[in-house]
């Protein structure tokens, strides 16, 4: 049996990069003793969901036609816990919900916009849970949060996340980016040296794959591990080149990338025909880092608590090109969807929440085909597909939708639309108990947890 400690060790000093290198070291029998395997993720949406299309009748979700949104779940309904009607008391109102909405004890501050006194639940979980091999407590990630115009300047209508009270987590916006520090980073792990930054423009401008860097040294590693292990590592290579495909495959305006690399100078990831593929990116990193013990809590951002600056005509089909509501931009933005949901009598809200419900359900399918112990990445993964007011129009942030992904070892009551109102911190309460973790939040939400 491999002493992994020491092998790892040993391959970090000698190699000095990033967690490309860390070859699934949850493939360590030590490791597998402590328990199985447990993920979390979060997908934050903006500007709610259109009930009539989107809230299926309270109970069992295996029997009848689940609603025209929920449809892309169709193969999930056993995974697939719908929870209507929640509140956050004391969490701010409307919009100004957006930066309390998952810490689910109220907030603070004079504003409309709130924000956490204590940290969000998933640093509760992240630090929790053992440690990654990479140092990486989470990652997180949204799109196109720069481009104006925004809602608000304040850090509770743009930051779901926070480490504690003033302290906002600031997600990465650059998918390139994000792969460089989680693959190429380095200096995370037994106190490794990191990756010389000129090594790594190198390697990008010969169009190579970091693990072509790492290259002999990592299969003189792999040679000499067992059976096991070794397949461990074929498919943790496996993820890092898939990854790296998709990070290439970005829309560019100096020429594209190259097999391996990062896409060329001048990625205009702003443009707003890039989202789907930016988000792509991004939901492809979550994977990858989940799937090879790089961290294991990510979450999305996919707009801030508005949305004002995304033009969903721009990709989703059936959407206009601009808007005649002209609402906060030319476009059909999130915030317009929200007000104005029907334009020339389709209801383009509804298309676009079936967008994203279809975006999900790939990531989902992606995570059900990667085998690991315990099951799946799905398997060992709890998901929550957030949102922080029920409809634009209404602005209700005490009628809260909220989507849980995943059984929670058996412990989660999942193949149910839990009704009867409840607070999100009763939501939260019950995933930390499904994880074995203690929390602050009180009492689990009635229906949610399995009897």
């Amino acid at each position: 049996m491999t002493n992994w400690k020491l092998a790892r060790r040993d391959l970090l000093k000698t190699l000095g990069v990033g967690a490309a290198v860390l070859p699934v070291l949850r493939a360590t029998r030590s490791f597998a003793a402590e328990g199985p395997l447990k993920r979390f993720m979060v997908f934050q949406m903006s500007e709610g969901l259109r009930q009539a299309y989107w809230k299926p009748a309270g109970g069992s979700l295996m029997t009848g036609a689940l609603p025209p949104t929920l449809q892309a779940f169709e193969k999930f309904r056993a995974d697939m816990t719908v929870i209507p009607g929640l509140n956050n008391p004391g969490g701010g109102g409307g919009h100004g919900s957006y930066g309390c909405v998952y810490y689910g004890l109220g907030g603070t501050g004079g504003g409309q916009y709130k924000e956490p006194t204590g940290a969000t639940v998933d640093q509760v979980i992240a630090k929790a849970l053992p440690k990654s091999a990479s140092g990486h407590l989470s990652v997180h990630y949204a799109v196109q949060f720069d481009r104006a115009p925004t809602s608000t300047g304040m850090p509770g209508g743009r930051r779901a996340f926070w480490t504690g009270g003033g302290a906002p987590i600031n997600p990465v916006l650059d998918p390139v980016e994000a792969y460089k520090a989680l693959f190429m980073g380095g200096g995370a792990v037994d106190n490794a040296p990191k990756a010389d930054p000129e090594a790594a423009k190198r390697l990008l401008a010969q169009k190579k794959s970091v693990l072509d860097y790492v290259g002999d040294s990592l299969t003189d590693f792999q040679s000499r591990l067992g059976k096991d292990d070794r397949t461990a590592i074929e498919h943790h290579h496996e993820s890092i080149r898939q990854l790296e495909s998709q990070i290439s495959a970005l829309p560019t305006t100096g020429g594209a990338g190259g097999c391996g690399m990062a896409p060329a100078a001048g990625t205009d990831f702003a443009a707003y025909s890039a989202y789907p593929a930016v988000m792509k990116a991004h939901t492809s990193l979550m994977v990858a880092a989940l799937k090879c013990g790089v961290t294991n809590v990510a979450t999305l951002q996919t707009g801030d608590s508005s949305g004002n600056n995304i033009n969903f005509g721009a990709f989703v089909p059936g959407l206009p090109a601009t808007s005649k509501n002209n609402y906060k931009s030319p476009y059909r933005n999130w915030h317009d969807l929200g007000h104005n949901p029907i334009q020339d009598g389709m209801h383009h809200k509804k298309i676009v929440d079936r967008w994203f419900m279809d975006r999900w359900a790939e990531v989902f399918t992606e995570m059900q085909s990667i085998q690991e112990e315990g099951g799946t990445l799905f398997d060992n993964t709890v998901t929550l597909v957030g949102n922080h007011v029920e409809e634009g129009a209404n602005h209700n942030s005490n009628a809260i939708p909220w989507m849980v992904f995943g059984k929670g070892w058996g412990k989660i009551n999942a193949g149910t639309c839990v009704t009867g109102g409840g607070k999100v911190a009763g939501v939260m309460a019950g995933i930390c108990e499904a994880f074995g973790i203690t929390h602050p939040y009180g009492g689990v939400t009635p229906g949610f947890k399995k009897a």
